[in-house]
C-alpha cells in the first residue's frame, strides 16, 4: 500500500511544477521527442538552433519516489539550450511500486545503450537529488563494467547517503522545500529490504572508481543535503579528477529548478560552460 506521505508528495509535486514545466518550454529554444532506449520510455530534448555538441544522460529526482522528465524541464531545457546538448531522460521505475535496484538497472541500461549509440562522441551524466545519487551510481556500474566513463558529471544537490548517519548530518537545516523527515519515508521506501550502505544504494559513501570524469556539485547553505554535498565534494576530489562546487548562500534543495530564484540561471550556465568546455 502507498504510504500517505508519499501519495501527498507526488500531488504536491505535479501541482507545484507542471507549471514550472510550461514555462521552460516556452522561454528555451528546445525541441521534445519520446524514445526507447535500452528498453526504457525516455523524453529526449533537442536544441532548435544548433547541433548538439553531445548527449546528455540526465536523471530526475523526486527522492526515488516521485518526480518525471517534465518536473525537470526548468533544468534540463536549460542545459540543453544553453550548452547545445541534446538530453536523454529516462522515465525510471520510483519506490514503493519498483523498490532500489530497478529504476537503477533500468538507467543502467539506458547508459549501457548511449555509451554504444554515442561512440566517440561526448556523453555526459547529470541529475539532480535523488537523480545525482543515481547518477554516481550508473556512474560506478560502467567503470565495474569497463565501458567508457562519462565525459563530464554534473550534479545538482545529490543525495548519495541514505544511511541513517548521513540523514541525521541534515537535522537543524531550514529547508523549505523538504525535510529530515521526508528523507527517512524515501529512503526506506525506496531501500525496502536493501542496507542503507550498499554502495549502489549510497554511492557516496564507498571510495570512488578511479579514474573518475571531472564533476561539478551544486548546493546552498539551505540545502538540507549540504552537509552530504560537501562530504561527497571531498571524496571525490581524492580521486583526483577535478571537482567543482557552487555553494550559494540562503538556497535551497535544487534551487535551479525554481526558475523565480535569481540564483537558478547563473548556476545553471556555469554548469552548461562546464559540461561543453574543452
Amino acid at each position: 500500500m502507498l504510504d500517505q506521505s508519499i501519495a501527498v508528495n507526488r500531488d504536491a509535486l505535479k501541482a507545484d511544477f507542471e507549471p514550472r514545466a510550461v514555462r521552460a518550454l516556452e522561454r528555451w529554444p528546445v525541441t521534445v521527442s519520446e524514445r526507447e532506449i535500452g528498453g526504457v520510455s525516455c523524453q529526449i530534448i533537442d536544441p532548435e538552433n544548433a547541433a548538439p555538441k553531445g548527449t546528455l544522460l540526465y536523471l530526475f529526482g523526486g527522492g526515488y519516489v516521485s518526480g518525471c522528465p517534465e518536473f525537470d524541464l526548468p533544468i534540463t531545457a536549460a542545459l540543453c539550450a544553453l550548452g547545445s546538448l541534446r538530453i536523454v531522460a529516462p522515465r525510471y521505475g520510483l519506490a514503493p511500486e519498483y523498490p532500489f535496484p530497478a529504476g537503477l538497472y533500468q538507467c543502467v541500461a539506458v547508459y549501457d545503450a548511449l555509451a554504444i549509440e554515442t561512440g566517440t562522441q561526448p556523453l555526459f551524466v547529470s541529475g539532480e537529488s535523488a537523480g545525482g545519487g543515481m547518477a554516481l551510481a550508473v556512474t560506478r556500474a560502467a567503470a565495474s563494467k569497463g565501458l567508457k566513463l562519462p565525459a563530464r558529471l554534473a550534479l545538482f544537490s545529490p543525495w548519495s547517503d541514505l544511511t541513517e548517519d548521513g540523514i541525521a548530518l541534515s537535522e537543524g537545516i531550514d529547508d523549505p522545500t523538504i525535510t529530515t523527515t521526508d528523507l527517512r519515508t524515501y529512503a526506506s521506501a525506496y531501500l525496502d529490504k536493501t542496507p542503507a550502505d550498499d554502495v549502489l544504494a549510497s554511492p557516496g559513501l564507498a571510495p570512488h572508481p578511479e579514474p573518475w570524469p571531472d564533476t561539478i556539485l551544486t548546493t546552498g547553505s539551505r540545502d538540507i543535503l549540504q552537509p552530504s554535498v560537501l562530504a561527497l565534494t571531498e571524496s571525490l576530489r581524492g580521486t583526483g579528477a577535478s571537482v567543482d562546487l557552487i555553494n550559494r548562500p540562503e538556497m535551497c534543495h535544487v534551487f535551479e529548478v525554481y526558475d523565480e530564484l535569481p540564483d537558478a540561471l547563473p548556476s545553471l550556465r556555469q554548469v552548461a560552460d562546464f559540461l561543453t568546455s574543452r
